[in-house]
């Protein structure tokens, strides 16, 4: 119950909402007993034919509670979900920091639609634990208290008849519903996720599913994950109408017991038979407010479930530990990574021992087939991830005595997607410069060769890429994404296979952009194509994750053999 502990620890964030709340779900229910009561009452007397003033009081009552109702329900109804909404709204930002936090490195232990499935869908499950499982209880506790003082002022023996059966129904029948619907919930929780997990995949993936004919053996997965949930949704919804029938049973054994005790007291002359109508009224409203427990503790499993496996993304373990007291960033600084190795939780060393030194304004190329450690060595460099042993240093400073988000904004890393948002190319090339102009923007496009592009497109600068960049073409969402970078203005600047899928001519224009464009800051280059390198200053070759050659393009061509292989290779197929 960890999780169900730490969501109702999020209450203290609005202790006053959150008690308007149960005072408006109590205050409703309590108009609702005095409603059907005072006309329990007025109907019974009314038979009697008394004076027309002895049934003023009661008329006035009834309008009064039948207003007074509909007013608490709906500012309970009102304040009960903005009360959720709001804990869902945190619930969302804490994920979505807790993501900023672990960066690529730390996020990339979870599957990209189970993520998406987790912010989803398990943080809408949890909106159910508050409206369901901890107001209800409260606001049913103040409405038995209030009936069991009416039944004590107007038949003592009646508190017995009305208050068992209601504690049996908000005490014993949600323990039943929740004992037994914990493990459905659980499996409801885990195996939706990763059906969204799934499906999402199936959707981003359909044109290379469909091109190798894997639809069948994928959607017999996700059929397979939506036949579990479907097994422990029927045995939910066992459980959820055994709650309501056992519901019904109890508010008609505390009608049918308080009835009897009101007939016998009638009968002994202690009690007025106008009365009897009151009691058999007061002997069922209560139960309203305890009506939604059994569902509510019944989906509790599912709700804890989602919770855990939210929580596993907040409470997930950054591969950084950010600096009590950071640092300021040194300004016009070598970036240097001194004897850096980097080991996974296996054991398995997959980077260094790993020298290099990036001073201003330097080029640098990093080669090497996949799987090589240029890209763990780019998470490094951006501080992605800490080394772990030796040290990435700014000038005389330590990087992980800087503020992670201080060191991403002087290294800039775009990988090898490209990856554009849903939206216009404005919005997408100044995202990592919010204040940036329209005319800034103007100027970096005009850098990487867009500016006709863009100028000839039907609405512009404010054409929307489509999803994921879908409207636009290879070349273009490499050059748009290398303007992004630009603009953002980076001292290093970090481009992880930047002309990756692309043609070869088309490489070689975006390489000749790109070089262009990044005149004058540090630029590291990180690519299995070595297209472009011989106008580096620098170049490492790297091998099952160290370092095996380093030097100039021409320097390179003379002493190592696996650079030379690699550049033949590419300007063979260039020529071809």
């Amino acid at each position: 119950m960890s999780g169900f502990r730490r969501l109702a620890d999020s209450l203290r964030e609005y202790p006053w909402r959150f008690a308007g709340s149960i005072a408006a779900g109590a205050a409703s229910i309590a108009s609702s007993i005095g409603l059907l009561t005072v006309s329990a009452y007025l109907i019974s007397l009314a038979a009697l034919h008394p004076p027309l003033f002895e049934l003023s009081i009661a008329i006035v009552g009834v309008r009064f509670f039948g207003i007074s109702r509909a007013v608490l329900r709906y500012v309970e109804r009102l304040s009960s979900h903005d009360l959720s909404l709001r804990l869902l709204t945190d619930l969302r930002t804490r994920v979505t920091r807790a993501m900023h936090r672990l960066g690529p490195a730390g996020v990339a232990s979870f599957r990209a639609g189970d993520l998406v499935g987790r912010v989803l869908g398990d943080v809408d499950e949890i909106q159910h634990v508050f409206v369901r499982v901890i107001a209800p209880p409260l606001i049913a506790a103040v409405v038995a208290v209030l009936t069991l003082v009416l039944a004590l002022i107007w038949l003592p023996v009646s508190g017995l008849t009305i208050l068992i059966p209601l504690l049996v129904a908000g005490v014993a029948v949600p323990r039943l519903t929740r004992r037994a619907g914990d493990a459905a919930g659980r499996t409801i929780s885990a195996d939706r996720g990763r059906m969204i997990g799934q499906t999402v995949e199936i959707i981003e993936g359909a044109p290379v599913i469909v091109a190798l004919g894997a639809e069948d053996q994928l959607l017999a997965a996700a059929d397979e994950a939506a036949e579990r949930v479907a097994r422990a949704e029927r045995r939910a919804a066992w459980m959820h109408g055994f709650g309501d029938a056992a519901i019904l049973a109890l508010v008609g054994a505390s009608l049918v017991g308080t009835l009897w005790v009101s007939a016998a007291a009638v009968h002994a002359g202690s009690l007025d038979g106008v009365m009897v109508a009151v009691l058999a009224m007061l002997a069922i409203t209560p139960f309203e407010s305890v009506a939604t427990l059994p569902s509510g503790f019944e989906r509790l499993g599912r709700s804890l479930g989602a919770a855990d496996r939210l929580f596993e993304v907040i409470d997930g373990e950054s591969p950084i530990v950010e600096p009590g007291h950071p640092l300021p960033i040194p300004t016009e600084a070598t970036l240097a990574v001194q004897q850096a190795t980097v080991t996974v939780a296996s054991g398995d060393r997959i980077l260094g021992p790993v020298d290099l030194e990036i001073d201003p304004g330097m080029r640098v190329g990093v080669v090497g087939e996949t799987g090589a450690g240029k890209t763990t060595l780019a998470h490094i460099l951006c501080r992605f991830l800490d080394p772990t042993d030796g040290n990435v240093t700014l000038g005389a400073v330590d990087v992980r005595d800087v503020a992670s988000d201080d060191m991403r904004g002087f290294v800039g890393y775009e990988d090898d997607r490209a990856f554009l948002f849903r939206g216009s190319i404005l919005g997408n090339v100044r995202i990592g410069a919010q204040d940036a102009s329209e005319s800034d923007v103007r100027s970096v496009l005009d850098g990487v060769r867009l500016g006709d592009w863009v100028d000839g497109l039907p609405d512009g600068i404010l054409t929307d890429v489509g999803e994921a960049g879908e409207s636009v073409s290879g070349g273009q969402r490499k050059r748009l994404a290398l303007a992004r970078a630009l603009l953002a203005d980076f001292p290093v600047l970090i481009l992880d296979e930047p002309i990756s899928g692309l043609d070869p001519a088309t490489a070689r224009a975006v390489m000749d952009d790109l070089l262009a464009a990044t005149a004058g800051r540090s630029l590291v280059l990180i690519t299995h194509r070595p297209i472009g390198l011989d106008r580096m200053d620098q170049i490492i070759v790297m091998e099952a994750g160290t370092i095996v050659d380093r030097g100039t393009h021409t320097e390179l061509l003379e002493s190592s053999a696996r650079y030379r292989t690699m550049w033949n290779a590419a300007t063979g197929a260039s020529r071809g």
